[in-house]
Parts: structure tokens; sequence; C-alpha cells
């Protein structure tokens, strides 16, 4: 897309985001939309939107020999990233004979390596199934059952893991050094003949699948949501409109040579790390500085090294850079735009980042469901509005939020929301039962308690669904209790959120032994067998009796969860 054949809008500097993106999506505009059908359902789309993401990658190597991945000291341009994902591609339908619409295991952390997998998954017209890096071997094990892969592209810890559960599954080892008793092909050497220049000719259209990513869900088994190109690439160009909108109202720098640049964070394998950081970058030409593990001090160093412009992560993140004693050794002055999502953001951080950072403070409001977008809110009116997540996105997205019976709420009321838009995911895969019962008439509902107020602003306030969002990881307290109750030491439990300053929820639990020697180091091991370690619980409380009940004779779980959170909130106020 060309913005400079189109009359773009003059936009006041203390113009809403929100009411420019508007304008950028009316009629005769480069973000004009209009109505489509999507299975059955009237839909806003973008009139000039590609039909596939092999379209887009076209406007991705306009960017040449701009840098793209910036780690540790390797540094990859966009031409060099996209020649490797070609590369991987063609090996893909070569040696192994990969068939459109096959599902192929994308497993290993935040290396240069991972959008190249991605990349190159999609162009041989496969479906990436995102595997979580924290997950352990039982975990990853469901996921490659579930979404029938025969072939896998992973670090050597996860190659390993996958191997054990799965002797028969091909593993394409990418950066770990690989022997020849492993039993599995090393990248490098597999792609290296394969010209970089040569796309493969598949055919793909809008309803084609592209991705599965697994989340967490009140069932306690993982669901896998299935997104075509066609919402891939809504979400896209919506962040892209937003991106010109921004640029527009002058909070970006107006030089159209200059290369904004992204830190990241969080990983590749959740939807935020995803789209609004990875694929978003490569639409718009940004660099990108992979951080191998978060360390606040190693951030601040990157911002400056690099000119970090922005910053995407889970709140906990943006709070630690505002607060760390190092910060005023470190020039951040770059910093133009630090987001939040995932995971709640306390509102007395939200000044706190503004100040500390000098910079323009962020939130989004998205669902692995939604690939990441909802709502969002950033800069001034979310200083106003510390406690809120935003008013929904335009043009694509519209939110309801309704009562137990379906019927919507009234202004202010709160309820369920439910999100339509053609970003949703379509389905979930092998699951029938919960597709039924979270897609419904095009909206997915998801579960989360909100009101809408008179301006039309969104905000959160609890959630229907057993779910803890620690760091902006999902966790199904029916899988932690579901593992926990087959430990030999555990007699019953409950598992609950608990509020943490830090990482916005963490596991607690209420357990009655079976025995008085109950051992919690213990039974953390055993339970870490099954469960990666993020889901252990990180408070235990050990009953002396029995769990109370409800006259149905099932454990009081409003009480029980008031009682802990309680006595939490007190532990909190002593260690103040």
């Amino acid at each position: 897309m060309d913005l400079a054949d189109y009359d773009l809008p003059k936009v006041s500097p203390d113009a809403l985001i929100i009411d420019v993106v508007e304008a950028l999506a009316a009629n005769g505009m480069p973000f004009e939309t209009e109505e489509q059908d999507i299975r059955g359902i009237p839909h806003q789309v973008f009139k000039h939107q590609p039909q596939s993401l092999t379209e887009a990658f076209a406007q991705f190597a306009l960017y040449g020999d701009r840098e793209f991945i910036v780690f540790g000291e390797e540094r990859f341009t966009f031409a060099e990233t996209l020649g490797k994902s070609v590369q991987i591609a063609q090996a893909l339908l070569n040696d192994y004979d990969l068939q459109k619409g096959d599902r192929v295991a994308l497993a290993m952390r935040n290396y240069p390596e991972w959008p190249m997998a991605y990349l190159g998954i999609i162009a041989a017209g496969g479906v990436a199934v995102l595997m979580n890096a924290w997950w352990g071997e039982n975990e990853l094990d469901f996921a490659m059952k579930d979404s029938g892969s025969k072939i896998a592209i992973a670090d050597m810890p996860r190659a390993k893991l996958l191997a054990s559960a799965n002797p028969d599954l091909k593993i394409i080892v990418a950066r770990d050094a690989v022997t020849a008793g492993d039993g599995f092909a090393a990248l490098d050497p597999l792609i290296s003949s394969y010209d970089p220049t040569v796309w493969p000719s598949v055919d793909l259209g809008p309803d084609d699948y592209a991705m599965i990513l697994y989340t967490s869900g009140s069932t306690g088994f993982p669901k896998g949501a299935v997104s075509d190109h066609r919402a891939i690439l809504a979400v896209l160009f919506n962040w892209y409109c937003i991106v010109v909108a921004l640029q527009l109202s002058g909070r970006t720098n107006p030089d159209p040579n200059f290369q904004p640049v992204m830190m990241v964070g969080v990983p590749f394998f959740h939807v935020t790390g995803l789209l609004p950081v990875m694929l978003v970058s490569a639409l718009i030409g940004r660099k990108m500085v992979l951080l191998h593990k978060w360390d606040v001090e190693l951030a601040l160093q990157a911002i400056e090294a690099e000119g970090v412009t922005n910053f995407t992560g889970v709140p906990t993140m943006s709070y630690e850079l505002a607060v760390s004693p190092v910060l005023s050794k470190y020039d951040t002055s770059t910093l133009l735009d630090v987001g939040g999502g995932g995971a709640a953001r306390p509102a007395e951080h939200v000044k706190m980042i503004a100040e500390n950072l000098g910079c323009n403070p962020g939130i989004g409001y998205g669902l692995t469901e939604t690939n990441a977008m909802a709502a969002n809110c950033s800069g001034p009116e979310y200083l106003e509005r510390p406690s809120t997540t935003g008013k929904p996105t335009p043009p694509m997205m519209f939110i309801k939020i309704i009562n137990p019976d379906g019927t919507e709420v009234k202004q202010g009321e709160r309820g369920e929301v439910c999100i339509k838009s053609a970003a949703n995911a379509t389905c979930y895969w092998n699951n029938p039962e919960e597709t039924a019962k979270s897609f419904i008439d095009g909206y997915f509902h998801t579960g989360d308690v909100a009101y809408q107020d008179e301006e039309g602003y969104l905000y959160i306030v609890d959630r229907i669904k057993d779910i803890i969002i620690r760091g902006g990881e999902n966790i199904s307290t029916i899988e932690v209790e579901s593992v926990l109750h087959g430990l030999p030491e555990v007699e019953d439990v409950m598992v609950f959120s608990l509020p943490c300053p830090r990482m916005g929820e963490i596991v607690g639990t209420a357990i009655v032994p079976t025995n008085k020697d109950f051992d919690e180091q213990k039974m953390l091991a055993g339970a870490g067998v099954e469960l990666a370690k993020f889901k252990l619980p990180e408070r235990i409380w050990v009953r002396d009796e029995p769990l109370p009940l409800i006259a149905s004779g099932k454990i009081d779980k409003t009480a029980v969860k008031a009682h802990y959170r309680a006595l939490w909130q007190l532990e909190l106020e002593g260690a103040s």
C-alpha cells in the first residue's frame, strides 16, 4: 500500500488516535472498509487487504537492507530474514513433502530463527502450531497429538522433549548443534542449497488456515485457537492503520527514513509477541531487538545502545523499568511508547511510567482468540483514565456486554464481554463442543466481566472462567488442581488466583494433606513433573480440616477464595 497515493487527513496534535483511525478507514481512504460475509456472518474487512499472508510478505521485502533482527552480536536484515524463510519453505516442501494445510510445530525460545521458521511454514502452505517454550514434556506431547503435527522446528531442549514422547516425529533443530546420534536434522545445512530468492508457488487464500495457538481454558485442557490468513491480516492492517494515525498526530518521528525500534521481551509464541510485536514490525519496517531473557538492566542497556522507541510487554516489565534503581544510569530518551497487555496493570503504575520513563504509556486488551486485539488506550487519554483498557479498536472490533441470558446490559452495568471481528479465530482445533460454546453468531464470548462508561471506555473487573493470568501466562486452575489431586500426599485441594504487584496474579492453593508429615517442597517437585514451572503454586496454605462445602456437596469456592485472599492481603501489607 503506497500512502503517497492518498490525500491523508490533516490532524491536530490533540486529536484522539481513535478518531484519526476512523478517518483513515473512511471511503476512499487507504484503510477503507467494506462489509463481507464470512462463514455466514457479516463482518467489516479492509477493502485493500491482501488475500494471503504471502502477499503481505512482499511488503516486508521493501525494507531490504534495513536491519530487522538484533540478537546479541548478531544482526539480520529484512532481506536476509526473508531469504532464510524462503529456504525453510522450500525445504519443507521438497525434503519433507509438506502438503497445504499440514501442521508444523514451532517450539523454541526467541531466537532469530523463530520468525524465519514461522514465515517459512506459512509460505510453504503449512499451518504453524505455536508451542509454549516453557511447557514440559506432557504439555508439548498433548499439543503435538491434538494438532496432528508430523514435523517440528525446535531448539535442542524442546527437540529432546518432543522426541522422547513422539519417536516418529521429524524434527529440524535450529541454532543448536546436532550430532549424528540425535536423529534430528540441522536447519542451516538442510536449507543451504535452496535459492533464497525463489518463493514457493502455493495457492493460498483468506480462508486457508495459517496457525494454531494453544491457550489454557476453564476445561483444564489447552485449546488450539485456529486463525486463517484473513484474521491475521485484519489485525496487521488494523495496527498499520494505528501506526499511520500516530504519525499523522505527531506522536512519532515524521522523517520517512526514520526506523523505529522495538525491544522484544515477550515470547513470540504468545499472541502479543507474534502479532503487534513481530509481524507488525515486519509490516512497518521496524527493527526488533531480542532480549535473551527478561532482565531490567539488560533491557535498559538495550534501550540506550539501540535507540529503542517502542516496548510492549506484560505490565510487570514496564513497571520494573520505571522503578529500576539503575534507571538513571542509562539514556532512555528515545523511548516514545511503552505498551502493556496480557494482564491487568495497577492504575498507580500508569503515571509512574509516564513520569519516570518520559514516554507515552499504553494498554491493550485482547485474547488469543481475538489475535490480541479488542480495545486499546494510550497517551493522555490513558493517563486520565488509568483503570481503563480503552475503547473498542476501530474499524475492526465490535464489543457487546451481555447478561447470563444473552441480552445486552445497560450502559454502565457489568456483564460478559463478547467480541465480534474478522480478526477472531475461526474455531478451536478438534474441539467442536468448546467452539460452539465460545464462538456464537460471529462473537467470541471471552469469559471476562466488564462494563463500559458513558464515553465507551471499557473496564475489565473480573473473570467468569477459572483462569489465572500470571505475567501474561494463562493458567487453568482445573489443570493445576487435577495434577495436585493425583499426588499421594494430597487429600483435597483448591487452586485460586492471588493478586501480585509484580506478576498481576500468582497461583495460590489450599491443601488438605493425607498425613501430618506433609512436605511442601516434595509436593511441588512431584507437581513439577506434570506442570510447567510458572503453573506451580507460589503460596500454599495447609489445612487441618476439610475444605468447606455448599449444599450441593461441592467446595464453597467463593468462601475459600475470599478467606485466603484476605489472609494474603494481610501478608502483602505486612511485607510493605
